[in-house]
């Protein structure tokens, strides 16, 4: 069971937006302000957790630039050259 929620310093024009929309998707006021918020923490958490990756990603870019820089590219002693044909 969920409480009202008590929205104060809003606006009347939000309000009113808010009553429409409501009434538009057949929820209350509270139930569609309640998902709204859930929404907005998830797009805030995921866009958090995509800039932690990117700086993750970025740390370990320059761990890889560092170590071509010291030691040269090395893959290239990994590869072996076909000499038969398929």
């Amino acid at each position: 069971m969920t409480a009202s929620l008590n929205l104060r310093d809003i606006g009347a024009h939000r309000k009113a937006a808010l009553k429409a929309e409501a009434e538009a998707q057949g929820q209350s006021v509270s139930e569609i302000v309640r998902q709204w918020i859930d929404q907005g923490i998830a797009q805030s958490r995921a866009q958090r957790a995509r800039a932690e990756w990117i700086e993750a990603a970025k740390a370990g870019l320059a761990d890889e630039a560092r170590d071509l820089e010291r030691h040269g590219p090395t893959l290239a002693r990994f590869r072996h050259v076909r000499t038969t044909e398929l």
